[in-house]
């Protein structure tokens, strides 16, 4: 609470700066080491992914919260399957959500390795966000992590 006012992590504390919220310290990331760039260059591609980065977060991750703590769990279920239907239509003949490889992907890392926590599954009836979701979860980085 001392460093984070909402009380949830993460927190991040760079010298004399705390900084929280993912996207937030996601973005502060990518300005403070911009030798390794994650948001695409295009301002239109880098708006495509700031849509994308404020639907997971507001949208999947918040029926998902609302799954996860037994919160009008069958509601939370049916928008969550449109939210996804919508993520799978998206993805149709695209690699990443926003081009190259971006932000926009990895905030959606964390969302696919909870699905079980979440009561959903991505499969079949999915195919474009299931790929999708392989490629990530295959990425070096990302199999790496405990």
């Amino acid at each position: 609470m001392a460093l984070n006012p909402y009380g949830k992590v993460p927190v991040l504390v760079d010298g004399d700066g705390v900084i929280y919220e993912s996207a937030i310290i996601n973005e502060y990331l990518e300005e403070q080491y911009p030798q390794i760039p994650l948001m695409p260059r295009d301002p239109v591609q880098r708006s495509r992914a700031r849509i994308w980065i404020d639907y997971c977060n507001t949208r999947l991750q918040a029926a998902a919260g609302y799954i996860a703590h037994d919160h009008e769990v069958e509601k939370s279920k049916e928008r969550l399957r449109g939210y996804l239907e919508n993520l799978n239509n998206e993805m149709r003949d695209r690699q990443y959500i926003a081009g190259d490889y971006s932000l926009a992907d990895i905030t959606y890392i964390p969302f696919f390795c909870r699905l079980e926590r979440y009561q959903t599954t991505i499969g079949r009836d999915l195919p474009h966000a299931k790929a999708w979701m392989e490629r990530l979860l295959d990425r070096p980085l990302v199999q790496a992590t405990p």
